[in-house]
C-alpha cells in the first residue's frame, strides 16, 4: 500500500523485543514501522524503510508518562537550590527535561513552576525534552507550602512571584481568582493549589489546612469556566475533604490517605498521583 505512505519518512525499527501495552506481553526479534511520527505496523515486517534503526538486544516500548514532576527543582537539595542564579536554574532545567527524555518520557505533567521558556525552547529546538503539560505557578497562601523562596526582610504582595518560580502568594478569594486568571492567561493546562503543608517547607506544619472555602472555591470556579481541573497538595485526611468538598478534582502526595476519604474521593470521581519516590530521593 505505498500510496499511504505519500512523501513522509518510513522508519523500520526491528530487532528489538517489543511491549505490546493491551495484553502486557513481550514479542522478541520483531518490527515497528513507523510512516513520519506515526506507527503504522508492528510484527514481522519486511517492508521496504527510507531509514533502518537497529533495536537488536534493546526494547521497543511506548513513551512513559509522569504525571507528577517538577523542572524548577533541578536538586534535591534544597539549600543549593536556593542558591542557583537565574542562568544556572535555566541550564539545570534544560538538562533535566533532556535527561527526562532519554530515560524514556515523552510526556510529563509539571505540578507546580514557572516552565513557560522551556516551553518555548523545546518547541523551538533549542533544547531536546518531552511535551510538558504543565500547572504553572502554585497557588499558595502566605506561610503555605509554597511560601518557601521568600525573603522575611520583604513582604510581596498577592501573586508575587517568589524567586525560585514555584509560586504565586494569594491570600483572598479576590486574590487566589486574579492569580489562577493569570497562569491561565500563560498557558497553564491546570492549575495547582497547597492544600495542606508538606516536608520540604519551613513555615507551615506537615498536617496543617491552607486556604479558606472561599479561597479554594474562586479557584476551582476558575478552572471549571475554563473546561480544566484543579489539584491539590494535599497528605492528611482533613486536607483532603477540605479540597475536594470546594471542588477540587485530582489530589497530589496524598500519604496519609485513609479509607472513608478514598470512598469521598472515589464517589466523586477524583484522581490521586502518588509521589513515595520522592521521599526516597530526599533521603
Amino acid at each position: 500500500m505505498p500510496e499511504l505512505y505519500g512523501d513522509l519518512m518510513i522508519t523500520a525499527i526491528v530487532g528489538g523485543a517489543v511491549l505490546d501495552t493491551f495484553t502486557m506481553s513481550w514479542t522478541d526479534d520483531a518490527t515497528v514501522v513507523l510512516d513520519d511520527d506515526r506507527i503504522i505496523e508492528v510484527g514481522d515486517s519486511s517492508r521496504d524503510a527510507d531509514r533502518t534503526i537497529d533495536a537488536g538486544g534493546g526494547y521497543v516500548v511506548p513513551g512513559f508518562i509522569d504525571a507528577h514532576v517538577h523542572h524548577v527543582l533541578t536538586t534535591m537539595d534544597f539549600h543549593a537550590l536556593g542558591r542557583q542564579s537565574p542562568t544556572e536554574l535555566a541550564i539545570a532545567m534544560a538538562h533535566l527535561s533532556e535527561a527526562m527524555l532519554r530515560r524514556g518520557f515523552t510526556t510529563v505533567r509539571d505540578c507546580a513552576g514557572d516552565t513557560a521558556g522551556l516551553v518555548r525552547a523545546i518547541d523551538r529546538g533549542l533544547v531536546a525534552g518531552p511535551r510538558i503539560v504543565r500547572a504553572g505557578r502554585a497557588i499558595s497562601q502566605t506561610g503555605g507550602h509554597g511560601d518557601i523562596g521568600a525573603d522575611p526582610e520583604v513582604r510581596v504582595c498577592a501573586c508575587a512571584i517568589h524567586r525560585d518560580g514555584l509560586a504565586v502568594i494569594a491570600d483572598s478569594a479576590d486574590a487566589a481568582r486574579l492569580a489562577t486568571r493569570r497562569e491561565l492567561r500563560e498557558g497553564a493546562a491546570f492549575i495547582k493549589l497547597m492544600a495542606s503543608g508538606g516536608v520540604a517547607s519551613p513555615t507551615d506544619p506537615f498536617d496543617s489546612v491552607q486556604f479558606t472555602p472561599e479561597e479554594v472555591r474562586a479557584i476551582t470556579i476558575e478552572t471549571d469556566h475554563r473546561h480544566t481541573y484543579t489539584t491539590a497538595h494535599a497528605y492528611h485526611p482533613e486536607a483532603i475533604m477540605h479540597a475536594i468538598d470546594n471542588g477540587v478534582r485530582c489530589i497530589e502526595h496524598g500519604n496519609l490517605v485513609d479509607q472513608p476519604t478514598a470512598e469521598a474521593m472515589a464517589a466523586r470521581d477524583v484522581t490521586m498521583v502518588p509521589t513515595l519516590v520522592t521521599y526516597k530521593a530526599i533521603a
